[in-house]
């Protein structure tokens, strides 16, 4: 199996990247070692021989012919070559590595629908799963060299508790020219009909739900077993190995140093050993290994280190299901009341956890509640004048006075300024610097609404209000407001103007504890963290 090297990497501190670099186990180093030697090696003979058993003129020619082969790597596209064919094959290994099949939702399932805990519904329930374990050890015994070697034939396999003789005999005596991996599943699905017929099952709902998770099951290792039956083209990782090796042969000639200062290609400085060489050599065969770990990867139920342990998963699903569908049927612990009863929830940590600060997230959008100014006590609400352009351009009209509401602006402690974060000198030393890249907010916005709220929303004069019809686009982002609806409301006093008009709008005024938004719904709540420095120097903030 491979190695699992997570817990190494639980902390992103220097020293465990350096630590990780240097692992042997499953490592590149471990996978390419032997190449770069032979390399190595293969180089340093061609660099004695050119060095000291050649002539002048010899030495001349073979230069000549190292630079024709440095000018004519490129021919071989090793980087576009590689990457596709390793970007095919991890992608095929991660898909038969989910259809593996984990057995816990059909020994759930079974466990929580077929009921009866006499001696017959045990049998039934244990059963069934035993026969998905059955038919997923035959599967892998045709594709997975070490369960091939652990089941050699079908009788180790009674031997080890996973088929039983009757099991057996049954099996030998359906005739088939294929493979019976199937027979196990229809055994299965015939024992859901018994135990419905028995009313052992409450309905066909529930039967088809326990169905559903063996064909699911069922699927994945049928879709393995496809993988095994038609691998990558042949053709597919000949070509792409070939041109690996085939590139470093040529960079045995084309990276040796140049002697001769007089030679038409010379190097900068003859260091001897081709340690850009040697690097290159290390990443693009690492690149390679990790295919050929590919080799791993391309067929990946085999012996080797990074191989699927498929015996362990065997050993795993039919001992998890036994205890599912048995050991633990109808089994609960005794029901009794939590620590939380009529408390707040509070867990509790361990002392060590606990000097870690815990990052309770609201949304990202709960961070614009910074942008509005700590002098704001109040909001003014007035119609977007858009709004007003369309209602007269399709000759909407309203029996509606003008809307002009003030809300009490009630900052929310989780939210306030600085978002209950530690200020440390490193962070508003940061905050300084992004602010100075911040994109600049547009200042576009060029009506009066004080002189707007005192118009109807019909009325005629409304063109020379500038909207999103002319030139200048305003740009919104969230509005500074928080609407609550439903609690204390007043009425605004009655002027000479308005007694020939509409009854005014009343006026909603805040003072009570505000409610919580409900999540994807409606809510007697809403709240909005303006941050557009628009709003707040167009619409009319009353301050105290």
């Amino acid at each position: 199996m491979t190695y699992n090297y997570h817990y190494d990497l639980a902390t992103s501190q220097r020293k465990v990247i350096l630590k990780l670099i240097f692992k042997w186990k499953g490592s590149i180093w471990k996978a390419i070692y032997q190449d770069l030697l032979i390399w190595c090696f293969c180089y340093a003979i061609i660099s004695v021989i050119y060095r000291y058993a050649l002539d002048r003129s010899q030495q001349d020619t073979f230069e000549r012919f190292m630079q024709f082969c440095n000018r004519r790597l490129d021919y071989i596209p090793i980087n576009f070559m590689l990457g596709f064919f390793v970007t095919t094959v991890i992608n095929r290994w991660m898909t038969q590595f989910a259809n593996l099949g984990m057995i816990d939702n059909i020994a759930l399932f079974t466990s929580m629908y077929l009921s009866g805990n006499d001696e017959r519904g045990r049998l039934l329930r244990r059963s069934i799963v035993r026969f998905c374990v059955m038919s997923q050890t035959m599967v892998f015994r045709d594709i997975h060299i070490g369960v091939r070697k652990r089941f050699p034939t079908l009788e180790t396999m009674v031997a080890a508790g996973i088929m039983t003789s009757a099991d057996l005999k049954k099996f030998n005596d359906v005739e088939s020219r294929y493979a019976k991996y199937w027979l196990g599943f229809n055994w299965s699905f015939n024992l859901l009909n018994e135990a419905r017929r028995e009313g052992r099952i409450e309905s066909a709902y529930t039967q088809n739900a326990i169905a559903e998770e063996i064909r699911t099951f069922r699927s994945g290792l049928s879709l393995i077993w496809t993988y095994d039956w038609v691998p990558l083209p042949l053709m597919y990782p000949q070509l792409v190995f070939l041109a690996v090796h085939c590139y470093y042969l040529v960079c045995l000639v084309s990276r040796q140093f140049v002697i001769n200062s007089d030679a038409k290609m010379t190097t900068e400085i003859d260091l001897g050993v081709p340690f850009m060489t040697i690097i290159e050599f290390i990443f693009y065969m690492g690149w390679l290994k990790t295919v050929q770990v590919a080799m791993d990867l391309l067929n990946p139920f085999g012996e080797d280190e990074d191989d699927f342990d498929c015996n362990f998963l065997i050993d795993r699903n039919l001992t998890v299901a036994m205890g599912i569908v048995d050991d633990t049927h109808d089994d609960g612990p005794l029901l009794e009341k939590d620590m939380f009863w009529n408390d707040t929830v509070s867990p509790l940590y361990s002392k060590a956890a606990a000097q870690r600060n815990v990052n309770f997230y609201f949304g990202s959008a709960t961070n614009a509640d910074s942008q509005i100014p700590d002098d704001v006590k109040q909001i003014t609400m007035i119609p977007h004048p858009f709004n007003e352009k369309l209602d007269q351009m399709y000759g909407k009209k309203t029996t509606r006075p003008p809307v002009q509401s003030v809300v009490e602006l009630k900052r929310d402690q989780r939210f306030s300024t600085g978002n209950n974060r530690k200020q440390t000198l490193e962070a508003k030393f940061s905050n300084k610097i992004g602010a100075m890249f911040q994109k600049r907010h547009s200042k576009s916005l060029t009506f009066s609404p004080d002189g707007f709220n005192t118009k109807a929303r019909a009325s005629t004069d409304i063109e020379t209000v500038p909207t999103f019809m002319n030139t200048q686009k305003p740009c919104y982002s969230n509005p500074d407001c928080i609407v609550e609806v439903d609690e204390e409301i007043q009425e605004l006093p009655k002027t000479s103007e308005e007694t020939t008009q509409d009854p005014p709008r009343k006026r909603v005024n805040i003072n009570n504890k505000r409610e919580s938004v409900i999540s994807m719904g409606r809510s007697r709540s809403f709240n909005h963290f303006g941050e557009h420095g628009d709003y707040q120097h167009y619409y009319d903030f009353d301050k105290e």
